[in-house]
């Protein structure tokens, strides 16, 4: 698994919803609505990563400490809770725009 994997999910997750936006204000507003739905979709696979991800470097980081040894710094990195604040957004968003899309453009 490439380690930005979750980071390039992200950002196709706000490319996909500003293509819904174009394709919303130049066609019909359902598209942004329907646009909204694989902003859903790529955010929560994103977060997925991110979960998977750090998981998997815990348990690594635990299976290196003996019983003697002074327990490490487990704590995520300040740009790993950045990623993961930014995913919550943009789930939020995307199920606003998923919902609620097709109302914000007026036609």
């Amino acid at each position: 698994m490439p380690k930005n994997k979750a980071l390039l999910l992200l950002v196709a997750a706000w490319v996909v919803g500003f293509i819904g936006a174009l394709l919303g204000l130049l066609i019909e507003p359902t598209w942004f609505s329907r646009f909204g739905s694989l902003v859903v979709l790529l955010a929560v696979m994103s977060e997925y990563t991110l979960l998977h991800g750090e998981l998997g470097r815990l348990y690594a980081k635990l299976d290196q400490i003996s019983a003697d040894d002074d327990i490490p710094d487990l704590s995520p990195s300040k740009w790993h809770r950045k990623k993961f604040q930014m995913t919550h957004v943009t789930v939020i968003l995307g199920t606003f725009i998923w919902g609620f899309g097709d109302l914000v453009i007026p036609f």
